[in-house]
């Protein structure tokens, strides 16, 4: 299959944030010269901040969004694609961010591998529905460092999960939750997010599975082609299962002490 380039991917990233935060109440999208701001108004800096949509966004605008993010008092963060200024990084700083490790932006360039991640001995997986959103929120939370299961119960609640080309998936293992994922589906692309798999569950394939599953319905459903962008952790497992990396980007988190 033929993917699209790191234009193409950064655009679906804003569509599909703006089909996530149409269903959010109080939350907003706002576009300024290259760069956009998203705001949830969830306590957890990821579902929060400035996101680059063009390779070297406008420092002044970048300077804007942050401020208008900051002014929400939430936590928050930034992260741009290659190719933004230097004085970015100090306008950063000046606002209480400091560059970290960023992530690859990565696209599935062959889907023949997913069928072969689907197949994991005992785990079963299934679509949730709207009203078990908070399976979600609470296998995701506990997948993650933060912990912070009312973040994603704001963000990925049950009127998220109704919408269109929303879906949410988990792997059970021995009755138990142990691993999901979140598809959203815009256009003709489908990004996946919240991948996670809770401690003492892990290195077991539920991971590659549960993404498998959310690309493959996707794909089956029309998108022709998928993106993703990955933890130093989940970088091998989606390399195995046929993505591939675009650009690195970068980001940027509150200062800690």
């Amino acid at each position: 299959m033929t993917g699209p380039d790191a234009d193409e991917v950064a655009r679906a990233n804003v569509r599909a944030w703006e089909l996530l935060v149409d269903a959010v109440p109080g939350a907003w999208v706002r576009r300024d010269g290259g760069a956009v701001a998203i705001v949830t108004g969830a306590e957890l800096g990821g579902f929060n901040g400035v996101w680059g949509e063009a390779s070297g966004p406008d420092p002044a605008a970048v300077a804007r969004l942050l401020d208008a993010v900051r002014a929400q008092g939430v936590p928050h963060c930034m992260q741009l694609r290659p190719g933004w200024a230097p004085e970015v990084d100090a306008i950063a700083r000046e606002r209480g961010l400091v560059r970290v490790p960023g992530e690859p932006l990565m696209v599935l360039v062959d889907d023949r591998r997913l069928a072969g991640a689907l197949e994991v001995d005992g785990l079963a997986l299934r679509q949730v529905t709207p009203d078990e959103a908070g399976l979600h929120a609470r296998v995701a939370a506990e997948g993650e460092v933060t912990r912070q299961e009312a973040a994603y119960r704001r963000v990925i609640s049950p009127e998220v999960l109704a919408t269109p080309g929303v879906r949410c998936y988990v792997g059970e293992a021995r009755g138990k939750a142990v691993t999901t994922a979140l598809s959203v589906t815009a256009a003709d692309c489908a990004g996946i997010f919240s991948v996670a798999t809770v401690p003492g569950a892990r290195r077991r394939g539920y991971g590659a599975a549960v993404t498998a599953r959310a690309v493959g319905d996707a794909l089956r459903d029309g998108a022709r082609w998928a993106w993703l962008s990955a933890s130093d952790d989940g970088y091998p497992v989606y390399r195995r299962l046929g993505f591939a990396t675009l650009e690195r980007l970068d980001f940027w988190e509150p200062l800690r002490g």
